[in-house]
């Protein structure tokens, strides 16, 4: 089988979502040339997809006997590695493969990404400003950097690579979700506002942004508006928390108690644990107690 054939062969089957066919072509090309380390390598790849995560464990282990240097196995195995738990002996992998390959970006995605979920900001930092050397107009990098440095509460610095992953991809919704929340939590409210307004409208089919949007105009004491906006974020998706605690609170500053209550209580349907949203219908509850005319119960019983 010419390396070219099976290439595109595999490519049309993983286009087509035909897993088994990838598989059932890469073992009999292997069986017919057991030496083929790209067809190796794809092949745990593959295995990898298709969920054997001990079979692609092994593939990958079988290449890199054959030869430790290989890149692409490297990064196959860092990803297997990760699946179970396997963190710290991942990481090496993953650092391993962008040795070998320095101008692969995935090898520094993948290593960034499990770095930033082990809450190792400082290196995952470090993988960004990695692949923005290979590509300054990477919005996916930009925005994992930002990403990093809202972690750290470097809510200016994060705001700076969101807005240039914007740049680089006008489109990147959660570019702009997030920049409007690093842009709260410095207070640039206005400037939020111009944001979370653009998002909408670009992505009026995204809850999250208009969710946030809600935050944002009430906490500009537009309390209709933001009612509106979490309106439209329910009609879109009506199964989140944070959107009916978000209403309840808003209902409940506006003296709506009644509204209010039936907010905080959609939200205990979803999770009766939410612990802001009992509090929140605790607050309600004890409003509607203190709305009550007073000495009503002593002139019944004539106390």
């Amino acid at each position: 089988m010419a390396q070219v054939n099976w290439r595109k062969q595999l490519a049309k089957l993983l286009y087509n979502g035909d897993l088994e066919g990838a598989s059932n072509l890469l073992e009999g090309g292997l069986r017919s040339n057991p030496r083929n380390m790209s067809m190796k390598v794809e092949l745990g790849k593959v295995q990898f997809m298709q969920g054997d995560i001990d079979s692609a464990r092994t593939t990958f282990e079988g290449a890199l006997l054959a030869n430790p240097d290989n890149a692409e196995a490297l990064k196959g195995k860092g990803d297997v590695l990760e699946v179970f738990g396997d963190y710290e002996e991942a990481i090496k992998a993953y650092q391993m493969a962008s040795q070998r390959a320095p101008k692969d970006t995935e090898n520094w995605k993948a290593l960034g990404v499990l770095l930033t979920k082990l809450k190792k900001y400082g290196q995952a930092d470090k993988c960004w400003n990695a692949l923005l050397r290979i590509d300054s107009k990477d919005a996916e990098a930009w925005y994992n950097k930002g990403q990093t440095l809202q972690l750290l509460n470097k809510y200016k610095d994060a705001g700076k690579c969101y807005e240039r992953a914007i740049d680089a991809q006008p489109d990147f919704k959660e570019a702009h979700g997030d920049l409007v929340i690093v842009l709260m939590e410095q207070d640039r409210l206005e400037e939020a506002l111009k944001v979370a307004e653009h998002a909408v409208q670009m992505h009026p089919k995204d809850d999250t942004l208009h969710r946030n949007y809600g935050v944002l105009l009430y906490r500009l004491d537009q309390h209709e508006e933001a009612l509106a906006a979490f309106d439209n974020a329910l009609e879109l998706n009506s199964n989140v928390v944070d959107t009916w605690v978000n209403k309840g609170t808003v209902l409940k500053a506006q003296a709506d108690l009644s509204g209010a209550l039936e907010a905080f209580d959609k939200a205990l349907e979803i999770n009766p644990n939410f612990t802001v949203a009992k509090d929140g219908r605790i607050g309600v509850l004890s409003d509607i107690e203190a709305a009550k005319p007073k000495g009503f119960i002593r002139r019944i019983f004539g106390g």
